[in-house]
């Protein structure tokens, strides 16, 4: 009778409801858009991410010149708000020094950025801020990055970086396989080797897949091959509701590498959306109902000459705690 009970799909999704309650407490009370101007941490989060996103555009092979003069201008004044409620300052140092290599790369290109520059310089004396060289792009050659990619781990895993600027090249499939091939032996909870994998290579379904991802425009018509990385729920319990993306994440990136150790560009592309959106993009592609999908990644081939953003990496000891 218990086996039964616990069997039950009627008792299960009381369970997985009375769980998601618990969890809903959690996540209304630290989820990052919740209260936001009145905690700095989760402020430092919304920062983050408009501050990369001046970096991606940066980094994208073809972009318009004089871009995101108002999501900057919107940033400064956020910074100013950020210090105000105990911001760190050398955070706020590192976002400038983004938003002075973003003057400079529109300046480069003709853009009139002198009111973004004043503004940038009116809070540095205000708030007495040091200036920093942070962020940015790196100008990159393939033939240096080829040469790179039989080095030692130590130095191979720092020579890959998400790519927005793609060449023309094609970008077999045998190169994929092998990619995949080379993940095989990539860890999950009891070896269950949850994922599912998906090549989507027409240009029909390609492209609606990148449209219905939100986070690529600009050059996501450059990229060969959307890779989407899955996991099926039904390789687990009610208590690992969250472990599918663990051993989904741990494959995603175990691709990547094995992608960049071929010397195939690519880059990763968040699959973090609303249920909605995502029961909208699982409908579209025609999956499973219980594949959900871990993560979206973006192949293609490198040109001569590229541009990838900096992303600055916080020092371990930053997050590392020795106990």
């Amino acid at each position: 009778m218990i086996r039964f009970l616990k069997q039950s799909k009627i008792i299960l999704f009381f369970r997985i409801l009375l769980e998601k309650l618990v969890e809903s407490v959690v996540y209304a009370k630290y989820i990052a858009n919740g209260g936001r101007n009145k905690d700095k941490d989760k402020f430092r989060t919304d920062l983050d991410i408009r501050t990369h996103a001046l970096e991606k555009g940066m980094s994208i092979g073809s972009v318009k010149v004089g871009f995101g003069k108002e999501k900057a201008a919107s940033i400064i004044a956020d910074l100013k708000k950020f210090l105000s409620i105990g911001g760190d300052k050398e955070v706020v140092s590192n976002y400038c020094g983004i938003l002075w290599k973003y003057v400079s790369f529109n300046e480069e290109l003709g853009a009139d950025m002198s009111d973004i520059k004043s503004s940038i310089e009116a809070l540095e004396k205000s708030e007495g801020l040091e200036r920093v060289d942070c962020g940015g792009i790196i100008r990159k050659n393939r033939q240096e990055l080829l040469s790179s990619l039989d080095s030692s781990f130590p130095v191979f895993s720092q020579t890959r970086y998400s790519v927005r600027d793609f060449g023309k090249d094609p970008v077999s499939i045998s190169v994929l396989e092998r990619a995949l091939e080379m993940c095989e032996k990539t860890p999950s909870a009891c070896n269950r080797q949850p994922w599912k994998v998906y090549i989507y290579k027409s240009d029909a379904i390609r492209e609606k897949l990148f449209e219905l991802q939100k986070g690529c425009n600009g050059f996501y018509k450059d990229m060969q091959y959307g890779v989407l990385i899955c996991g099926d729920l039904c390789a687990y319990n009610i208590n690992e509701l969250h472990q599918l993306y663990v051993d989904g994440g741990m494959y995603a990136m175990n691709f990547l590498y094995s992608l960049h150790s071929l010397g195939v560009a690519a880059i990763p592309l968040t699959m973090g959306h609303k249920p909605s959106v995502i029961k909208g993009i699982k409908k579209s592609l025609g999956l499973k109902e219980s594949y959900f999908p871990v993560l979206l990644i973006g192949v293609g081939s490198y040109p001569d000459n590229y541009k990838v953003a900096v992303s600055h990496r916080m020092d371990y000891r930053k997050y590392t705690s020795l106990v």
